[in-house]
């Protein structure tokens, strides 16, 4: 799969043909094994060494031509991240040092429709079973282990009192 750059249609006349269709060529390898957010794209690009200039040229045509999308990646990354029993906040801040907006990331969520409670209630199941525990220490165990697995303390709450 390539795509073409028309290097006329930069203003820049200091950026040559071959070093666009490199820079592109590179970074469509990489959007080929799995979708990039495009700052992770852009600094894989700026590693290899190549300009601001033309990493920013080509991820614009990129996006143009369909081949990058934040969207798409933020939703393939949530979906991951929610089968790997991940609650909303850790995804959230995961897709922030993406660079994903908060406003795009809401949007995928809500678009995605998860329910919290569900996702919750089976990440404790599948750790510590189905029993509601009576032991103190075991319940601040529990509490503990979904607050680091990212999930806001009201799911919190609810699954712990069984009312889920």
């Amino acid at each position: 799969m390539t795509i073409s750059v028309d290097p006329s249609s930069y203003p820049s006349t200091a950026i040559k043909a071959d070093e666009l269709q490199r820079v592109s060529t590179i970074a469509v390898r990489y959007l080929a094994r799995r979708d990039y957010s495009r700052l992770e794209l852009y600094q894989r690009l700026v590693a290899k060494g190549f300009q601001d200039a033309v990493i920013n040229q080509v991820l614009e045509e990129l996006q143009m031509q369909g081949y990058q999308c934040d969207e798409r990646f933020a939703d393939m990354f949530i979906r991951s991240r929610v089968n790997a029993g991940d609650g909303p906040f850790k995804i959230k801040i995961a897709l922030r040092g993406k660079g994903i907006c908060d406003s795009l990331a809401l949007a995928v969520f809500d678009k995605l429709n998860i329910d919290w409670f569900e996702r919750v209630q089976a990440v404790k199941s599948k750790r510590f079973g189905e029993a509601v525990s009576q032991d103190v220490q075991e319940v601040s165990k529990q509490i503990r282990y979904l607050k680091n697995k990212g999930f806001y303390q009201d799911h919190i709450n609810a699954v712990m009192a069984g009312a889920y």
